[in-house]
């Protein structure tokens, strides 16, 4: 999403800086950046809800861990 949000204010900057010869090229890095903003939000929502299912929250420390441990690694928290 930060190279998306890149290419966006390069684009702008380029038709602000250049209207005449730099339109085009900055319309298509405007394009490109949104298309990679956009991108990059639906991958982390899709990678999000692929690791839903597979940890737990320890209620003690808050870290995320396998859903099968029975104890947490890090604050040796058990779980019933």
């Amino acid at each position: 999403m930060v190279v998306g949000f890149v290419l966006f204010i390069l684009g702008i900057l380029l038709i602000v800086s250049n209207p005449i010869l730099g339109f085009i090229p900055g319309l298509l890095l405007i394009v490109i950046g949104i298309v990679a903003m956009v991108l990059g939000g639906l991958a982390r929502g899709a990678f999000a809800v692929l690791r839903m299912g597979t940890t737990k929250t320890c209620p003690e420390c808050k870290s995320s861990i396998p859903i099968s441990a029975t104890v947490c690694r890090y604050c040796n928290h058990r779980f019933q």
